[in-house]
């Protein structure tokens, strides 16, 4: 089996990024996706080059933060201080409901402004293209329309389509957890989460599969993320996961081998 571990959102705060690169050099995550807008991006990838190993993709992120376009330029996507409306925003609003409401929310030449941008700070920063393309929290058609373009244009793969061309099974497929689409998350339910048994308990369900791939949010926990998301506590869970001598054990016992996105990539 061939298993593809995701840790989204690296660089989101101090913390996630930490627990991200612990989850590297302590655990099985081989492949994450960067919040380029962050002001711990450039941390973020000087520690990401340290380690060629690692595919560092981009999570467009329209949601958490200040954007990386001017302000200005995008009004539906701020507030009154410059800086992201939160998804929680959003999906409660009636206009969220329906696509022509979504396109007002999300107007697409706002949206490919700052999809644009974040793009190209990628490029300056890292220099060279994402591993991958992948979209954060909520996904409007004019957010997917925007990344769309860029793949179209680079033909760098999309997360989504990856799965989808190879046919691989998520982890949560198995276990049969799904996220609140209304965007808030159960601090107890998070305190609680292990994924760990959920493995060993679908071990020959994955193992039977070609191709498996995991995707979560592992970091550590400080303020500046509880103050901007309330998926904050399962952050450490996921880490634990990631790290788990009991999960690295089960990769090494069954042979599974660890991808990036770059062997999934014609």
């Amino acid at each position: 089996m061939k298993l593809l571990c995701i840790g989204d959102d690296f660089a989101f705060t101090r913390a996630v990024t930490f627990g991200i690169i612990d989850a590297i050099d302590y655990g099985i995550l081989r492949n994450t996706g960067i919040f380029i807008n962050s002001e711990w991006a450039e941390m973020a990838i000087d520690l990401i080059k340290e380690r060629p190993h690692v595919c560092l993709g981009i999570d467009f992120n329209l949601v958490a933060g200040k954007p990386v376009s001017n302000p200005k330029d995008i009004p539906h996507l701020v507030d009154e201080n410059g800086d992201f409306h939160k998804s929680t925003y959003y999906v409660n609003q009636e206009q969220y409901n329906t696509e022509e409401g979504r396109k007002e929310l999300f107007p697409y030449d706002e949206v490919r402004i700052e999809i644009r941008a974040q793009y190209n700070k990628f490029l300056k920063l890292v220099g060279k293209e994402p591993g991958y393309l992948n979209m954060h929290s909520i996904i409007p058609e004019t957010y997917d329309q925007a990344i769309e373009e860029i793949h179209q244009e680079t033909n760098i793969p999309r997360y989504e389509q990856i799965v989808k061309k190879y046919k691989i099974k998520e982890l949560y497929d198995f276990v049969g957890i799904s996220y609140s689409e209304k965007k808030e998350f159960d601090v107890k339910w998070q305190l609680e989460k292990n994924m760990i048994p959920e493995v060993f308990k679908h071990s020959k369900e994955m193992l039977s599969e070609e191709y498996v791939h995991i995707i979560c949010h592992p970091g550590y926990v400080d303020a500046q993320l509880v103050d901007n998301t309330t998926l904050s506590i399962e952050r450490m869970r996921d880490a634990e996961f990631y790290m788990s001598p009991d999960i690295k054990k089960w990769v090494e016992d069954n042979d599974v081998e660890l991808i990036t996105f770059y062997g999934l990539v014609d």
